[in-house]
């Protein structure tokens, strides 16, 4: 994957991962298949039953057969393979020193979603991508059933469905919340949504500006967006996938401090005051968003600016040391960008 989300896929380390999951698998696995364990390993009796109780949670029972297991480090990486339902690869972390697993991940093929996956899930995936992938890019090419302690990524239990430049996960504890990605080459994005992003980063005013590399397709939460950036992150625009309405600009070429401690001291008392943000804001505002910033009031901490008016979109806006905004982002009533 080339941008997309930025996901480790090295078994070693699941706290990176990110997670898409239906409600309890367990619940509608085949109860046909009886749980059959093979140990060959020589794990201990009690590991190897926490071990087999955190993969039946996720799959129901089924057969499994640990293959290999690293124990030279406190945290142990034991691997089985799975059958019944599917076929699927497991990779599991164990702490020894707490006696615990911490991380479950199992690995299925493509072509087994509709076995695995709960009917009920299987058809709202179905019907979201109906939405949202338009174009009809998104082809699986495998899931994993992940759950994990660690939650450096914003989640800790989930399936997560993978394809080229794609993804998109269900988020198990929070009502299977959908969220996906799917990456487009400039030359297949909508033409008329690249132009605007290219002409809201000049209106930006920063004098150096680097060219998008990709376009990026995204539905987060409530907020569906195409997102233009470059690989290094520099230069972002988002644009609402519906509304065609532009909703942030980022430029860090804009950023000019050294350090942390050059920024508090920088900004350690504003470096515009309320009037000179709004008159400094407004043109900008009005080009890249389309709104008039007359009425609004102003909110400073450290070079982050805030403007609020009762009833109309809030706008919040990032300076350097120069007094020079670099970022804009609006932010309807609603809350919802798309």
């Amino acid at each position: 994957m080339k941008k997309l989300i930025s996901i480790t896929a090295t078994v070693t380390s699941m706290s990176l991962l990110l997670s898409i999951a239906p409600a309890a698998w367990a619940e509608s696995s085949p109860t046909s298949v009886v749980q059959d364990v093979s140990n060959t390993l020589n794990l201990d009796q009690k590991v190897t039953e926490q071990l087999t109780d955190a993969i039946t949670a996720l799959a129901g029972k089924q057969t499994i057969q640990f293959t290999s297991a690293d124990t030279a480090f406190d945290d142990w990486v034991v691997n089985s393979t799975l059958t019944g339902a599917a076929e699927a690869d497991v990779t599991q972390n164990y702490n020894s020193k707490k006696a615990k697993v911490t991380s479950t991940l199992i690995n299925y093929k493509a072509d087994d979603l509709n076995k695995v996956l709960d009917q009920a899930l299987y058809n709202k995936i179905q019907s979201f991508l109906k939405s949202f992938d338009k174009d009809k890019k998104f082809k699986a090419d495998a899931f994993w059933r992940v759950k994990q302690d660690v939650n450096d990524s914003g989640l800790k239990n989930y399936w997560v469905i993978w394809g080229h430049d794609q993804s998109l996960y269900v988020d198990v504890d929070h009502n299977n919340q959908l969220s996906a990605s799917i990456l487009y080459d400039l030359k297949e994005a909508r033409a008329t949504l690249t132009n605007k992003a290219r002409n809201s980063l000049k209106m930006l005013g920063i004098s150096s500006v680097k060219a998008f590399d990709y376009s990026l397709l995204t539905k987060e939460n409530k907020d569906t967006l195409w997102v233009y950036q470059d690989d290094s992150s520099i230069n972002s625009v988002h644009i609402g996938s519906s509304t065609g309405k532009v909703w942030k600009v980022i430029n860090e070429f804009g950023t000019d401090w050294n350090n942390d401690a050059d920024f508090k001291k920088s900004f350690a008392k504003p470096k515009l005051s309320k009037k000179k943000a709004l008159s400094a804001a407004a043109p900008k505002v009005k080009s890249i968003f389309g709104l008039n910033s007359k009425g609004y009031s102003v909110r400073i901490q450290d070079n982050q600016y805030t403007f609020t008016k009762k009833g109309a979109t809030t706008l919040i806006g990032k300076i350097n040391k120069k007094g020079a905004f670099y970022s804009f982002e609006a932010i309807p009533i609603n809350g919802v960008r798309n």
